[in-house]
C-alpha cells in the first residue's frame, strides 16, 4: 500500500530470463624455467586500462583466433597431429588450435616462442635485434604476416609436443566476457628473453609458485582464482623434474566451473 492509502500498481512481470553468454575458447601457456633447481614462473601484469582483470598478474595466453585453425599453421605443427591433440583435450576435434594459440598468444604477450629451427633445436632469437623482434611481434598479432608465414620463412616449426596440458577453467555464467580456457605448462625457451611489447601488458616478472602466492597476500600482485589455483598446485614441487613429471602423469582434467555471482567456485565435471 502507498503512504495514502491507494494500492501500488502492480509489478511489471519479469520477461524471459537471459541466456548465458557462450564461453570463447582461449589458450594460456604456463611458462617455467629453473632457478637453481626451483620452478620459476613467468607472470605478466594488465594493464589498468585492460577491459578483463585489468591490474592482475596472469600466465600469458588469449583467445583462440579463427586463423588458429588454419591447415597453413597445422601443417607447421611439430610432433602432434589434430587427431592427437583433440583426443588430450577431450574433443571431437580441432584440439590443436588450443596449443597452436597458447604459443602464438605467449611469443605476441612476452616474446618467447616454442618453435624448432632446421636443426630440430628450439630457437635461438638471442641474434635478433629487439627492433626486429617487436616488428615480427606484431606482425604475428596483426596476422600480417601470420605466424604459419613466418615460420615458413624462417624455417621453423611450432613445439607444439612441447607443451603439456595442465588444466581447464570455464568463467561463471552470469559473466558478459566468458573464456573456455585450456591451460597448458611448458618449459621457457632457454637462448630467449621475455620482454613486453604493447600496451596490453604493464610488467613482468618470474616468481616461484610460492612466492607468488605469498605476493597476494601482502598486496604485492593481484591474482585471480584461476592463477592462484595452479600457482598453489605447482608449489607442490620444488624441483623442475618433479613438476613436469606430475604434469605429464595423464591425470584426468576436468573443467574447473566457478559459481555464478562470486569469485570462487569448485572444482567440477
Amino acid at each position: 500500500m502507498s503512504g495514502c492509502g491507494a494500492e501500488a500498481p502492480p509489478e511489471p512481470s519479469p520477461g524471459p530470463a537471459a541466456l548465458p553468454v557462450a564461453p570463447s575458447p582461449a589458450a594460456t601457456l604456463i611458462l617455467v624455467r629453473a632457478r637453481g633447481c626451483v620452478p620459476e614462473i613467468l607472470l605478466l601484469k594488465r594493464s589498468a586500462q585492460a577491459r578483463f582483470m585489468p591490474n592482475a598478474y596472469v600466465f600469458p595466453g588469449g583467445a583462440v583466433d579463427s586463423a588458429d585453425a588454419a591447415d597453413e599453421l597445422y601443417a607447421v605443427c611439430a610432433g602432434l597431429c589434430d587427431a592427437q591433440a583433440s583426443e588430450r583435450l577431450a574433443l571431437p576435434v580441432n584440439g590443436l588450435r588450443f596449443f597452436v594459440a597458447a604459443i602464438r598468444e605467449a611469443f605476441e604477450e612476452c616474446g618467447l616462442l616454442l618453435a624448432y629451427d632446421t636443426a630440430d633445436r628450439i630457437v635461438d632469437l638471442t641474434g635478433w635485434d629487439e627492433g626486429s623482434l617487436r616488428r615480427l611481434r606484431a606482425q604475428v598479432s596483426a596476422g600480417q604476416p601470420g605466424l604459419a608465414a613466418i615460420c615458413k620463412l624462417n624455417g621453423w616449426r611450432l613445439a607444439v609436443d612441447g607443451l603439456t596440458y595442465f588444466d581447464h577453467w570455464i568463467t561463471p555464467p552470469d559473466l558478459k566476457r566468458r573464456f573456455d580456457t585450456r591451460f597448458f605448462i611448458a618449459r621457457a625457451p632457454a637462448q630467449q628473453t621475455a620482454s613486453l611489447a604493447g600496451d596490453e601488458m604493464s610488467d613482468l616478472v618470474w616468481r616461484g609458485a610460492a612466492e607468488a602466492l605469498a605476493g597476494h597476500l601482502s598486496g604485492e600482485f593481484l591474482l585471480m582464482q584461476a592463477t592462484r589455483t595452479i600457482l598453489g598446485e605447482i608449489a607442490r614441487f620444488d624441483r623442475m623434474d618433479a613438476l613436469f613429471a606430475f604434469a605429464q602423469s595423464g591425470r584426468k582434467i576436468l573443467p574447473t566451473k566457478p559459481g555464478s555471482g562470486t569469485a570462487e567456485g569448485t572444482r567440477g565435471g
